[in-house]
């Protein structure tokens, strides 16, 4: 019990210190908080990726899914889904693209060699199929906003 408060604190003493370099930076250096806060989303979801390589020791997929991951945030942030106020919702611009990719690259690298393996594969394939479908949804409704 006492690691899952030492977690939460961590969890939560993280947010807070971005939350101060973000307001530091934009009083101090300039750059807008907007900025730091899509920063601090991509960082997050770059290491969950990167915990996830932890978790399957010996496999090249976790590694090459960070790599195109990290490839596509930073390209992330220039297109025109970044011309908009930052909302609650930023981490979700990453993370989308994050899961899709790692998705492809697990069902890619996954084999399928009996029948419960193949069950596990159809499953993987239907999840990235709804994250395709969520992410081309919510990246339509933000491109097509007529506040934009």
């Amino acid at each position: 019990m006492l690691a899952y408060f030492k977690r939460v604190g961590l969890a939560l003493g993280g947010v807070i210190g971005a939350v101060l370099t973000g307001i530091a930076l934009e009083s101090y250096v300039g750059i807008p908080f907007a900025t730091t806060y899509r920063i601090a989303c991509a960082v997050a979801c770059l290491v969950l990726i990167f915990k996830l390589g932890k978790d399957y020791p010996g496999e090249r997929w976790p590694r090459s899914a960070f790599f195109i991951c990290l490839i596509v945030n930073v390209l992330l942030f220039f297109t025109p889904i970044m011309d908009r106020r930052p909302s609650r919702g930023e981490l979700m611009i990453f993370a989308l693209p994050d899961v899709i990719i790692v998705l492809m690259i697990l069902i890619a690298s996954k084999k399928a060699v009996d029948v419960h393996q193949r069950a596990v594969r159809q499953q993987m394939i239907l999840g990235l199929i709804v994250a395709l479908l969520f992410c081309s949804a919510l990246y339509s409704l933000i491109i097509f906003n007529p506040d934009h």
